[in-house]
């Protein structure tokens, strides 16, 4: 059985997509491991947990999303069709005008601090290494 959903892919606007509603094609599709956001009791996003921290995406809750993701509806915890209301509720919430400005931001300030984070853990690999592995060879 075919579902209609959502698919929102980095830097492109939202688009509806009928996929079938197996989780192994969802798996296949966006990446083995899910990571599954329940955006209320009858709306859950999948997404890609082992997605590139490059790949910033939309925001949600103020959360990046990162990589492919795609908006599906659940009844009885069974993946269905989404209603109309829905595609265009959820399609609104996704525009890419509305999050673009505010990704690029985000990413700034994402990049900077985990640069800054990079950077402290490898003076202290060195220090340690100063400390502990030439000790040893002395």
């Amino acid at each position: 059985m075919k579902i209609k959903c959502l698919l929102v892919m980095p830097g492109k606007e939202v688009q509806k997509l009928k996929i079938p509603a197996s989780l192994k094609f969802i798996k296949a599709f966006i990446g083995e491991n899910l990571l599954k956001i329940k955006v209320n009791e009858n709306t859950i996003i999948y997404a890609n947990q082992d997605a590139s921290n490059d790949e910033f995406n939309r925001i949600y809750q103020g959360s990046i999303i990162f990589g492919t993701f795609i908006v599906v509806s659940i009844k009885n915890n069974k993946r269905i069709s989404m209603k109309r209301r829905d595609l265009r509720r959820y399609t609104n919430m996704f525009k890419l005008s509305k999050h673009q400005r505010k990704i690029e931001k985000y990413k700034d300030e994402f990049l900077e601090e985990y640069y800054v984070s990079q950077r402290t853990m490898k003076e202290k690999n060195r220090e340690y290494n100063k400390k502990y592995l030439f000790k040893d060879v002395a």
